[in-house]
């Protein structure tokens, strides 16, 4: 069963963009062909400081970005807040709050708010008419659930979706909407626990803002992850991005166990993408920590992008435990 729950996820990743892919799609030659990329921004301190191999990890309100199928490990409640300060006084906002229904669904919603700062606006000749400031908003509604048919003693199978209206004001303004499938399966009952997710992402209608409707920022993920020791999780994704060429990134955490309910987080990562630009500079590599204070997180990822200059992402995390003792795992 859990094999073909797989084919299903990537045969919806194989066909949702078969129409292009005779213009090279999945390849470098498709760089710049699809609109709305800011959907593929990074939320999550802590997933971006693993290099973005997160899916198979996601596991609070944040997993309306990374895996909607995590929503299902939801205790009881979850709120996660993000700021990300990125290249060019670009500012990036990420609220997401995700409530658990029953013992196996959680239903969730989040924002996001991409705000680029003023640019002048000139006219044909160059000369200066005004400003404007481009602005993108994402309005989302996610569930995630436990399929009891697939989860036995040793694994547990969740599937998600995520439902996205997009809308963009530039000089002129349009609107769109995606949808995000996702599924985990995790390998609790073993000497070293391990997880396995498969996503498709940005399925949908994308924005128009004159006569051509762009294509959306389509991908399909596909991520494990591996905790060898208490205190240690490796993890690793596989992306392929119909306007770029496939990539790779490999994460590692490491947490130490403090006084009073307290825990302390260290993580590193490595994403291929940036690789392939062609910028000079330290691109690729990722840092971060982060601190969990009872039901409450901080974390911090540092990303540098070469010449371009580097990022920082603060993220706020609160989760409330199960009222009375079940099954999910808290990390």
């Amino acid at each position: 069963m859990t094999r073909r729950v797989l084919a299903v996820l990537l045969a919806a990743a194989l066909a949702a963009p078969s129409a292009r892919a005779a213009g090279g799609d999945f390849s470098d030659h498709a760089t710049g062909t699809a609109g709305s990329e800011f959907l593929n921004l990074d939320v999550d301190a802590r997933g971006m400081a693993m290099g973005g191999a997160y899916s198979a990890l996601t596991n609070d309100a944040y997993a309306m970005y990374w895996n909607p199928a995590g929503l299902a490990l939801v205790p009881r409640t979850s709120i996660g807040a993000m700021h990300n300060e990125y290249l060019a006084d670009i500012r990036f906002q990420y609220l997401s709050y995700a409530q658990r229904y029953n013992e196996s669904s959680v239903f969730a919603g989040a924002v996001r708010y991409l705000d680029a700062g003023a640019i002048d606006n000139t006219d044909i000749n160059g000369n200066k008419i005004g400003t404007f400031r481009p602005r993108s908003y994402v309005y989302e509604i996610g569930w995630g659930q436990s399929i009891s048919d697939l989860t036995d003693a040793e694994r547990d199978i969740t599937l998600g979706v995520n439902f996205k209206y997009l809308h963009s004001d530039l000089v002129a303004h349009a609107d769109g909407w995606a949808a995000d499938i996702g599924m985990q399966a995790h390998y609790t009952d073993t000497l070293m626990p391990f997880n396995f997710s498969a996503v498709v992402q940005n399925i949908g209608q994308g924005q128009k803002f004159d006569k051509v409707r762009d294509t959306l920022p389509f991908r399909g993920k596909f991520g494990a992850s591996l905790q060898p020791r208490p205190f240690l999780t490796l993890a690793m994704e596989g992306f392929m991005p119909v306007s770029a060429a496939p990539y790779g990134a490999l994460g590692i955490e490491l947490s130490v166990d403090g006084a009073s309910k307290t825990k302390a987080f260290l993580r590193a990562g490595y994403n291929s993408r940036s690789t392939f630009s062609g910028l000079d500079g330290i691109r690729g590599v990722t840092a971060g920590a982060g601190l969990k204070i009872g039901d409450f997180s901080v974390d911090y990822a540092f990303a540098p992008l070469g010449i371009l200059g580097h990022t920082h992402r603060l993220g706020l995390t609160w989760t409330l435990p199960a009222k009375h003792a079940r099954r999910f795992r808290e990390r």
